[in-house]
């Protein structure tokens, strides 16, 4: 099941906000101070050996470039002419940023080049290796592309369970009952929901961090009514229970037998319908589905293994 009608924002950042915030890397602006707000909305990093090999085409301007030890020596080797025919052409595409590893010392050319088209160079004492891992690691955070959605997402026994259902369906009820079983909120309402690879992570909006709104009562916080260990800043999200009320369901799953799934930004969750009655615990039903897709992942599925036992019984009646 997935939502075509789904909004994916896909952010973008300045160099000058790159620069700030992916402080693993250790980087220091030598020149192009002026082109600090070009914009970066690739997380991968690109190294230029092919392109200063010649094939400018190759280059993704948007992303994070990086220059390491065999650029440097294959430049020093190069006259001044050469070395501007190599590196000019990729100044003239108006890169996003350039960043030398290793604390080595960039050719003037390149600097000078820097400086007359406005790109930000920036150098790291850092080797290639671990430049690569912290860019990476925190482009991915900070271009992780995002939706929002209406729910409630809980942590219950470590399982990221987000809660859809109508209005007055009961969602938030239902997660204040959990919590007072020493399960803990991320959001209530409205999920902020980011990819990251194949994973998808759900937090609140910062307005709305560790508040519920409960019909009746208004607004409360979590954090003052049960302490912070109530809240969880994110969560992972692992399954995906959809409340409806129970005179809507024609035909109830008797067997949980058929996985099924739901889509956000591409990803499949896995999700289950639950009828909403009276007299049905909700809070109960969601321990025992966080419990057994636990089972699950560890191979053990219950309904999977009473077919096959009733299946081996009638064998042996025949």
């Amino acid at each position: 099941m997935s939502n075509s009608e789904e909004k994916v924002t896909h952010p973008t950042i300045t160099v000058e906000e790159f620069n700030t915030h992916i402080s693993k890397a250790e980087l220091n602006l030598l020149a192009g101070e002026k082109g600090l707000q070009r914009q970066i909305n690739r997380p991968r990093v690109q190294k230029l050996g092919l392109i200063l090999a010649g094939f400018p085409e190759f280059i993704h301007k948007e992303r994070v470039h990086l220059v390491g030890n065999t650029e440097i020596t294959y430049l020093n080797k190069l006259s001044s002419a050469e070395k501007i025919k190599a590196l000019k052409p990729i100044f003239d595409l108006q890169i996003s940023c350039l960043v030398v590893t290793k604390g080595l010392n960039p050719p003037k050319e390149m600097v000078d080049l820097a400086k007359e088209s406005d790109t930000p160079l920036l150098s790291s004492p850092l080797r290639t290796t671990f430049v690569i891992q912290y860019i990476t690691e925190g482009l991915q955070d900070l271009l992780a592309p995002f939706t929002h959605k209406h729910g409630v997402l809980v942590d219950v026994f470590g399982v990221g369970v987000l809660m859809k259902g109508g209005s007055s369906i009961g969602k938030s009820e239902t997660a204040l009952d959990l919590i007072v079983r020493k399960h803990r909120l991320v959001s209530d309402d409205i999920i902020e929901i980011r990819k990251k690879g194949e994973i998808l992570i759900g937090k609140a909006p910062d307005i709305a961090m560790g508040r519920m709104e409960l019909r009746g009562l208004g607004i409360i916080s979590i954090s003052e009514l049960f302490g912070i260990v109530a809240l969880r800043d994110e969560k992972i999200i692992d399954l995906i229970v959809n409340l409806q009320p129970s005179e809507e369901f024609n035909e109830v799953d008797r067997l949980g037998i058929d996985e099924k799934y739901e889509e956000i930004m591409g990803v499949k969750i896995p999700s289950i319908n639950l009828p909403v009655a009276s007299g049905r615990n909700i809070a109960n039903l969601l321990e025992i589905a966080a419990s057994n897709l636990l089972l699950k992942r560890k191979g053990k599925y219950s309904a999977q293994e009473f077919v096959i036992k009733q299946r081996d019984r009638l064998k042996h009646r025949k």
